[in-house]
């Protein structure tokens, strides 16, 4: 897929990713679980220069969950837009603002996985790693 476009449930956010397949994963870590009351679904376009960020300032929060790595919401809808590490320059984005994307998701990976609390499962076989990105295997 080529300029696939997402946007915020407002709308005044929009993201526009030049490249992409299909592919999401979803993280259980606990920052992700809190922040969206259970696991985020994502999409990783691996390169900044492949994503395209139109937002409206004043209607973004950024909140730094550490010195590395900045979280961005909209702050009318309160939409969680992406995750971003600063000092690599690397996006995850949340995969429902992609609406083409979704569409023919490939679910394949679950980060995070030892950290996933026992009240809910997904029934997809996938590619499970825990907290140091380890496969999990059994």
């Amino acid at each position: 897929m080529e300029n696939v476009k997402g946007t915020c449930l407002c709308g005044k956010n929009q993201i526009t990713i030049k490249r992409y397949g299909n592919f999401i994963y979803s993280c259980h870590c606990d920052m992700c679980r809190k922040m969206s009351a259970g696991p985020v679904m994502g999409i990783d376009p691996e390169k900044s220069e492949n994503v395209v960020l139109n937002v409206v300032e004043d209607s973004v929060t950024r909140y730094r969950s550490s010195e590395e790595v900045e979280r961005c919401f909209c702050s009318t809808c309160g939409t969680y837009l992406y995750w971003h590490h600063l000092g690599r320059d690397h996006y995850c984005f949340n995969a429902e603002l992609f609406p083409e994307i979704i569409e023919v998701a490939d679910f394949g990976l679950q980060l995070f996985y030892d950290r996933k609390p026992a009240y809910y499962d997904f029934a997809n076989k996938t590619k499970r790693l825990d907290h140091n990105f380890q496969e999990i295997t059994e």
